[in-house]
C-alpha cells in the first residue's frame, strides 16, 4: 500500500513504510507528489564487482549497500531501492533516509546539515559539529530542561527572501551514548541499538512539537575546551560550518552542487548568527557549560523575538 508523507516541505509518495516518518504521514491523496519512493522485486543474483560501482552524476546517484540492495535516486524526484533477498526492513530505511534522501535533497539543490536542532521558544537553535562532538548529548540535555526536540540528524534548512531561514523537524528520536542516558537518568532498556555502534541507542521522542518549520535563531558549532562561548563571523564561521556540518561532501563535486552549497551556506549565516561553543569532555564539570550555554541561547532568541507596533 502505498503511504504519503509531507516531510521537509515535500509531498511524499512511498511504497515503504517509513516509521521514522510517522508524525509526517498524510491521508491527503489530491496533493501530486513532488517525490516518489519504489520499492522494486528484490534481486535474484548477486551483485558483481562491476555492478557496485556507485553512479554519482548531477541528476543520478545510483549505489549498492552489501546485504542490503540498490539505491537509484534520478533527478531529485525518485528514489527507486531494489533490495537483496535477505535484506531487513530496518537496513533499507537506514540507507534510504541517510545516503539517498541526502543524494535527492542536493539534486533538488536543498540545504541540508547534519545538526541536532531543539526548540526555543517559538525559534530552533542548531547545534552542529564533527561526529562524536556530543550534539545528540546537548540536544538531550536541553530537552531534559524542558525544550523540545526539532531534528537529531539531516536536517532541512529553507532558505526565502520573504522570511528568515526555518529549520524543518525531522524523525522525533534521539541517538543517544549509554553513558549520557546513564548521565540524565534515563534507561536504556527496551531501547533500539545503533546499526552501527552497539552502545549506542535510538530515544524516541513523545512529547508534542510544532509539526511546522521553525525560525533558525542561531547556530552553535561544538568544541571541546573551557567553557566559552564565541561570536564567530565571515570566512571563519563559513568555513567551520561547512566542514563540520556538511553531509556526504563527497557527492557534491560529481553533483555540480559544490558551489551552490557554499553559496547556501553563505546565505544562511547572512541571516543567522552563529557561535563557537567549548566545553569539557567530564560530565562532572558539564553543568557549569551548560548553563553558560542555556544562558547564551535565551539571550540570543529573546534579541530576535518580534516587537508589537505601539
Amino acid at each position: 500500500m502505498r503511504r504519503c508523507y509531507s516531510y521537509s516541505g515535500l509531498h511524499i509518495a512511498s511504497e515503504i513504510e517509513i516509521p521514522e516518518w510517522s508524525p509526517f504521514e498524510t491521508t491527503d491523496r489530491t496533493a501530486a507528489p513532488d517525490v516518489f519512493i519504489r520499492l522494486e522485486k528484490a534481486e535474484e543474483r548477486p551483485a558483481q564487482d562491476d555492478d557496485c560501482r556507485p553512479v554519482i552524476e548531477p541528476t543520478c546517484h545510483d549505489f549498492r549497500v552489501p546485504e542490503v540492495g540498490r539505491y537509484r535516486v534520478t533527478d531529485g524526484r525518485e528514489i527507486v531501492v531494489t533490495p537483496t533477498p535477505d535484506a531487513g526492513m530496518r537496513e533499507i530505511r537506514l540507507f534510504l533516509l541517510g545516503s539517498a534522501w541526502g543524494a535527492l535533497c542536493y539534486q533538488r539543490g536543498v540545504l541540508i546539515l547534519h545538526a541536532s536542532v531543539v526548540q526555543i521558544g517559538d525559534g530552533a537553535v542548531a547545534l552542529c559539529g564533527a561526529t562524536g562532538c556530543g550534539k545528540s548529548t546537548i540536544a538531550a540535555w536541553l530537552l531534559a530542561k524542558g525544550h523540545r526536540l526539532v531534528s537529531d540528524g539531516l536536517c532541512r534548512f529553507e532558505l526565502s527572501a520573504e522570511r528568515p531561514p526555518r529549520a524543518h523537524p525531522a524523525a522525533p528520536r534521539l541517538k543517544l551514548w549509554r553513558d549520557t542516558l546513564e548521565a540524565l537518568g534515563w534507561s536504556a532498556d527496551g531501547l533500539e541499538r545503533d546499526h552501527f555502534r552497539m552502545d549506542k541507542f535510538h530515544l524516541p521522542i513523545v512529547e508534542a512539537r510544532s509539526p511546522q518549520p521553525l525560525p533558525l535563531r542561531a547556530i552553535y558549532l561544538l568544541e571541546w575546551g573551557e567553557p566559552d562561548i564565541v561570536r564567530l563571523a565571515g570566512a571563519t564561521a563559513l568555513r567551520r560550518l561547512v566542514q563540520t556540518a556538511t553531509y556526504r561532501g563527497d557527492l557534491l563535486e560529481p553533483m555540480g552542487q559544490a558551489a551552490a552549497h557554499w553559496q547556501r551556506c553563505a546565505e544562511l549565516l547572512r541571516r543567522v548568527p552563529v557561535w563557537e561553543f567549548r566545553r569539557p569532555r567530564d560530565w562532572s564539570a558539564l553543568e557549569e557549560a551548560m548553563n553558560l550555554l542555556s544562558a547564551g541561547i535565551m539571550s540570543t532568541c529573546d534579541s530576535q523575538l518580534p516587537v508589537a507596533d505601539p
